[in-house]
């Protein structure tokens, strides 16, 4: 990279940064009386993007062609966990294998797979993409699929027209058109219809969650990077990592009285 080009490219990160670090702090300092921007789903949405934009840092430092899915995948995870062990006592956390693992005290008590977005599963449907999952940490860890958590991170490449229209009755172009704001209502509904017929684990409700309906984290952070506008998620989708938090905290910190 010559040394021109190479000082373009520095201010551009430095204004990523800066702008990121704008919007964390205001996200850290908005209350909760908005619930379509609810503080924590906005600070945990930031702290994916941050991945997104240090990966391209490394990407570019580094020479290489392209991002380490692996890398990020990891660093999600870590992401993740500094994100729940900061509104969560009594839990520890271990990353291993593209998995968070919780424990409280040396009892297991779940598992977190973070999904970027569902498209990337070549699977016909979101039950499919997570009985997989199911079925090989059962096999790998004796996880029983109780234990398992899943948090997807954004919905877009995630969407099939068609499925959504016989669903919702809405009929659009391409399933990222459902991301729009206009369709919010309908694509919740969506949303809860697939969560609903979802077979392969017992409580799909409590076991997965989503953050943004069509913003992918990996797109934000493109756009701060070239120094285009970046707009927050119109809202967040439930269940979301809000109702994580708290259902981590209501049914799994608690082990048994030991006394």
């Amino acid at each position: 990279m010559g040394t021109e080009k190479a000082g373009r490219w520095a201010k551009r990160l430095r204004d990523a940064y800066s702008r990121l670090e704008c919007l964390t702090e205001a996200c850290a300092r908005q209350g909760q009386e908005d619930e379509r921007q609810r503080r924590a789903e906005a600070l945990l949405f930031l702290a994916l993007v941050r991945i997104y934009v240090e990966e391209e840092e490394i990407r570019v430092r580094q020479k290489l062609k392209r991002k380490s899915s692996q890398r990020i995948s990891r660093v999600m995870h870590e992401r993740v966990g500094e994100f729940l062990a900061g509104r969560l006592a009594g839990l520890s956390f271990q990353v291993m294998d593209g998995l968070l693992f919780l424990w409280s005290k040396d009892q297991l008590v779940a598992a977190l797979k973070c999904i970027p977005d569902l498209g990337s599963y070549d699977t016909p449907s979101w039950n499919a993409t997570l009985a997989r999952f199911a079925k090989q940490y059962q096999k790998r860890y004796k996880l029983s699929p109780d234990k398992l958590l899943f948090v997807v991170c954004s919905l877009a490449k995630s969407l099939d027209a068609a499925h959504a229209k016989e669903l919702t009755g809405i009929e659009v172009r391409c399933g990222t058109a459902l991301t729009a704001p206009r369709y919010q209502e309908a694509l919740q509904t969506y949303v809860s219809k697939c969560v609903a017929a979802m077979d392969a684990i017992p409580a799909p409700f409590q076991q997965v969650y989503f953050l943004s309906p069509g913003v992918h984290p990996n797109a934000f952070a493109c756009h701060l990077l070239r120094g285009e506008r970046a707009l927050m998620p119109d809202g967040w989708l439930a269940p979301s990592v809000s109702e994580l938090v708290q259902y981590i905290q209501s049914r799994l910190c608690y082990t048994g009285d030991d006394s």
